[in-house]
């Protein structure tokens, strides 16, 4: 049960890893606020000569340091390092390559490899040394590495936790030890770690995904664990004296007995659907779990609801008449179930209208000027047809729409969309700069970027985001706002022409160029 979902659990929080959670979300606390007062203290006691991450638990701990200490061990196990200038971040015992799975890199392909990262970053361009990384290290680990943005002053290198935000979350640290744990399972039991065909994960999200109320979604992993209590299932558990159905007489009760073979099933199935009802009975699947999947891969959404539906609504009846001693006709049953099915299309149709309704209009593609005083810069990113390189756009008009100047950067290697945004906003600057604009609106279609340079998370492009803030000083007032892709058009068409320019910065100043605008 406290297996996840997509497992074949119920979700219910392991009580154990949920504390360890709990715990390392102290201990992340105490790593990005090292001068707390708690954080002092606790330095000054605990580990007065180094830092929180190589604590130990030491000689007589109070109850309060060994539980942090076991959270110190569970966020050592996510945490990743932010590259700045690298010289705080070894290549081989530290965790900071961005990507799922492995963040530090698989091997070298060289017998003496460098061992800090700031030996693969020039710092007078701030940029990466790409021969060099390409001749250290293996592919994936090297456009791995390539693509990871640099600040253009040097900085220190910071830890952040390894979702894309940077940010720890109890919720990200349960799954990451539950993961962990489910990988243990696979090794001690002999599977592979990419195994996750055996385990059905695909089959159980579908399972969960379907649009039924809850108790019948219950009722099917339960069916699924062949543990619905029938007679055969309860003699095995030495619950029943016979395995035989208290129906209709048969020997072995068992769940397809139950809900497809039956004399009252077999009613049931008849009145619903005549198909239906001979697809199921040229079914032979003993498995109730792949029978169950089969049903929500294999057969049409709409007839995979009803056969669902109709298996809870047999099994409902089945247990009233056992329990209870209501006997249920099968017409009333097909009723019953016909009519669950009308009131789950009805739900589901209202809930589409609300959705639909909520839905954003199109913003208008005609332009939005600023306040007076200000000048807009509209930017956008693009990303080459190859992958190889991506473009960063902006235009900068001023407050009667009238063109002032645009630009656009060639990057190598860097072909995240949200990483190239981020470096867009920065591009917008520096062309703000060189126009000599003191208050400046920045307006991009990516709401993630522009929230992120508010927020200051810890996110992949962290270091970008630190130099926007830094570059920000220079204005009497900068802005950053969300626009529509709609109204944004001219910065959109330049990043897509800039994928086919050479590596580098480009300006057009006082006459655009007029082909982008088409």
């Amino acid at each position: 049960m406290v297996q996840p979902k997509y497992m074949g659990g119920l979700g219910f929080r392991d009580i154990e890893i949920f504390n360890l959670a709990l715990l390392a979300r102290q201990a992340w606390r105490l790593l990005i606020n090292p001068n707390s007062l708690c954080a002092q203290i606790l330095k000054a006691v605990y580990f007065p000569s180094g830092d929180i991450l190589r604590a130990q638990v030491g000689n007589n701990p109070s109850k309060t340091w060994r539980a942090i200490c076991d959270g110190i061990e569970v966020i050592k196990q996510g945490l990743i390092k932010r590259i700045g200038d690298g010289e705080s971040t070894h290549i081989w015992n530290c965790n900071w390559i961005p990507r799922s799975g492995m963040f530090t890199p698989i091997a070298s392909k060289v017998a003496n490899p460098p061992s800090r990262v700031c030996e693969l970053i020039d710092h007078t361009s701030m940029l990466w040394k790409s021969e060099e990384v390409r001749k250290y290290f293996l592919e994936i680990d090297s456009e791995a590495i390539l693509q990871i943005p640099l600040s253009m002053r040097k900085q220190e290198d910071r830890w952040a936790w390894h979702e894309r935000n940077g940010l720890f979350t109890v919720l990200s640290a349960y799954r990451m030890l539950i993961e962990a744990k489910r990988r243990r399972e696979d090794y001690f039991e002999g599977r592979g770690s990419c195994s996750d065909a055996g385990r059905n994960y695909k089959e159980w999200k579908q399972l969960w995904k379907l649009k039924l109320p809850s108790k019948i979604k219950v009722f099917c992993w339960r069916l699924a664990l062949d543990s619905i209590p029938t007679a055969s299932v309860l003699k095995r558990k030495i619950l029943a004296a016979t395995p035989e159905c208290k129906i209709c007489g048969a020997e072995d009760d068992t769940w397809d007995h139950s809900l497809l073979r039956c004399t009252m099933s077999r009613c049931v199935w008849a009145l619903l659907d005549e198909d239906l009802s001979e697809l199921l009975a040229s079914l032979r699947i003993v498995d109730p779990k792949q029978w169950l999947f089969f049903m929500c891969s294999n057969v049409p959404q709409a007839e995979s609801t009803l056969i669902l539906v109709s298996c809870w609504a047999i099994w409902n009846a089945r247990r009233k008449f056992i329990n209870e001693g209501i006997m249920q006709s099968p017409f009333s049953i097909m009723t019953m179930a016909k009519r669950l099915i009308e009131e789950l299309e009805f739900v589901n149709r209202a809930q589409f209208k609300e959705t639909s309704k909520c839905q954003p209009r199109l913003e208008s593609q005609c332009w939005r000027a600023p306040e007076s005083g200000f000048s807009k810069l509209k930017i956008d990113a693009a990303v080459s047809k190859s992958g190889s390189h991506g473009a960063l756009a902006a235009v900068c008009r001023d407050n009667q729409g009238a063109f002032i100047a645009c630009s656009a950067f060639v990057v190598q290697n860097i072909s995240d969309p949200e990483t190239l945004e981020a470096m867009a906003c920065l591009e917008a600057l520096a062309l703000a700069e060189d126009c000599r604009i003191n208050k400046v609106l920045v307006a991009s279609d990516c709401l993630n970027v522009i929230n992120n340079i508010n927020v200051m998370p810890r996110c992949v492009y962290m270091m970008v985001l630190q130099d926007i803030h830094q570059r920000s000083k220079s204005f009497d007032c900068v802005r950053f706002a969300h626009e529509g892709r709609e109204s944004n058009r001219e910065a959109h068409f330049l990043a897509k022409y800039a994928c086919t320019l050479g590596v580098g910065r480009h300006i057009w100043l006082t006459s655009p160029p007029i082909f982008i605008f088409y």
